[in-house]
């Protein structure tokens, strides 16, 4: 996730650019699961950002989200 952090700080947007694409499916999937995990996690502002982003997006909240807004 440090990687994931410094990728998403360095393009501001999505995983690989400033445009949503078949990464960010795959990495928000991965996302989810690392949050829906019960575990201490360091404080990423830029993963915290990228996932409002997806959450945005109306695919994500039926099919990765679990189902919650």
């Amino acid at each position: 996730m440090g990687i994931l952090e410094h990728q998403l700080a360095t393009t501001r947007a999505y995983v690989a650019g400033a445009r949503f694409s078949l990464a960010d499916i795959v990495i928000g999937l991965s996302i989810n699961r690392w949050l829906m995990t019960p575990m201490e996690r360091p404080d990423y502002p830029a993963i915290d950002e990228y996932f409002k982003r997806l959450a945005q997006r109306p695919g994500f909240l039926k099919h990765c989200c679990n189902g919650l807004p």
